[in-house]
């Protein structure tokens, strides 16, 4: 990985990713993957043909579609898991790691060299993906890269060694939780790892945190709204930072959570977002903003050491800087698994951007914060016919609403008139008024308000549990039909 990771000129880092992308085709992809070799035989590419990021257009797009089970196939999911073998090892690896081998069976012994081995390429750390997808194989050089990659995400957010975290991530075998646990540990920072509500309840995390002098929190957004209302303000006397773990567009959250800081007794602390793609293998942060205002962000600082990001829009051609598409990703310099062209489904409506940051004046590409996902787009009923709505627009009126402590946003596929789409914003414990307020703000965007009892809500959504808070579901007239929406209800306490 690069050094100077976030200084470099940006022709420099152009060099690197052609340098990386080069070796990551010719040396592992391609000799090491029986699925991505299968795709340049079938194009008629050779591994020579991919000499700069713009070759790589040569091949096609994949998706999570590829990597989904099927009954001929239960295997598909370990697609992306790297698979070298003696042979292609000795063809393909670097000679720098082949010296190093040989050194160590010649002073060490056989065992010796083949730890060495290990350590490169098998996958002792996996990710599995609860709604499909390819597993994500880490090797113990992929969790030092991932540890390094770490803690340059508490680096952009303004943590320093001499933090304590308190992490209130849920455990499970994925991202969140092995982020912050692997980014305490390339930091050098004191860390708890609290699981959330299914280990540690808010109350006992508070207590902790006041005798710990906890300096930075990081959890999902429900967790802490639970945390911040219910504690008492000495728990966060100490605290400078509040990271969210993002799970949809946070365009209105930082206000929010600003507030609720102060209320709690944290006048000093600021409120930061980490974005976590699974299959990018390690979560992007954003810079603090000016504590004159707190909406600001400047986008999310990516490693251009560690992976290469394109922009396509709905026909999959590469789009240009600023220009709003669909994030593609390759995995440059990972070894357990490996991933080329592969279409995340998040949509960057602003694009990237490769200008200097404003605020932390890094150099890294940017990935503007006005988040979406290809399927939140909905077709709604208004007054004069169907309209496309981008669900993402709804999200900041509802982060701002901070009379309504937690909600949840519902896209019903297919449900409407003429198999038009429904969207229903869930509010959990909002008073009437604020569901009155909030249905005439949402209804030119075809949205409907309703309340829900705040507990059945904190339930569905699954806040403070084992898995990621679902902010925003998608499901289809079927599902609808198996499980109808519950009927408009008064509100219930705050957390």
């Amino acid at each position: 990985m690069a050094r100077a990771w976030d200084r470099l000129d940006p022709r420099d880092y152009v060099r690197l990713q052609e340098t990386l992308l080069v070796d990551l085709v010719q040396r592992f992809l391609f000799p090491f993957s029986p699925f991505y070799r299968r795709i340049f035989e079938e194009r008629g590419i050779r591994p020579r043909h991919i000499r700069r990021l713009r070759d790589i257009e040569k091949l096609p797009l994949v998706s999570r579609e590829d990597f989904e089970p099927t009954p001929q196939d239960a295997w598909r999911p370990f697609r992306a898991l790297l698979r070298p073998d003696e042979r292609s090892l000795k063809r393909s690896a670097h000679r720098a790691l082949l010296r190093r081998v040989a050194a160590e069976k010649l002073l060490r012994g056989e065992e010796s060299a083949e730890r060495v081995l290990a350590e490169e390429f098998k996958p002792v750390h996996l990710h599995l993906r609860q709604r499909g997808g390819p597993v994500v194989g880490y090797t113990i050089r992929d969790l030092s890269a991932l540890a390094q990659a770490g803690a340059r995400a508490l680096a952009v957010m303004g943590l320093r060694r001499s933090d304590v975290m308190f992490s209130a991530l849920p455990f499970g075998p994925d991202l969140p939780f092995w982020e912050l646990y692997y980014a305490a540990l390339g930091a050098g920072m004191s860390a708890f790892h609290l699981g959330a509500g299914e280990v540690v309840r808010p109350a006992e995390a508070a207590a902790w945190m006041a005798r710990a002098g906890a300096t930075a929190l990081v959890a999902q957004p429900g967790y802490a709204e639970g945390l911040l209302r219910g504690a008492p303000p000495s728990s966060f006397a100490r605290l400078r930072t509040l990271a969210l773990w993002a799970p949809c567009e946070m365009a209105g959250a930082h206000q929010r959570y600003t507030v609720r800081l102060r209320s709690a007794g944290a006048t000093d602390a600021g409120v930061g977002v980490l974005v976590g793609i699974p299959e990018a293998r390690a979560a992007w942060a954003e810079c603090p903003a000016p504590r004159a205002d707190a909406g600001t962000s400047f986008g999310y600082h990516t490693y251009p050491d560690l992976e290469l990001l394109e922009v396509v829009d709905a026909e999959g051609r590469s789009l240009d800087e600023n220009e709003p598409g669909e994030l593609v990703y390759t995995s440059l310099d990972w070894r357990g698994s490996a991933l080329l062209r592969y279409r995340t489904g998040i949509v960057a409506r602003r694009g990237i951007t490769w200008e200097r940051c404003p605020g932390c004046r890094r150099t890294v590409p940017r990935v503007a914060p006005d988040l979406s996902r290809v399927e939140w787009r909905a077709r709604v009923r208004g007054a004069r016919g169907p309209v496309s709505v981008d669900v993402a627009d709804v999200l900041p009126a509802l982060w701002r609403a901070t009379g309504v402590p937690l909600w949840q946003v519902e896209i019903l596929k297919g449900a409407g008139p003429d198999r038009s789409d429904v969207v229903v914003a869930n509010l959990g414990g909002a008073l009437p008024r604020d569901v009155e307020e909030l249905g005439r703000a949402l209804a030119p965007l075809g949205v409907r308000c309703r309340a829900v009892p705040f507990a059945d809500l904190r339930q569905r959504m699954a806040v403070g549990r084992e898995r990621a808070e679902d902010r925003v579901v998608v499901r289809d007239a079927a599902s609808m039909a198996a499980r109808p929406p519950r009927a408009p209800a008064g509100g219930g306490p705050p957390p």
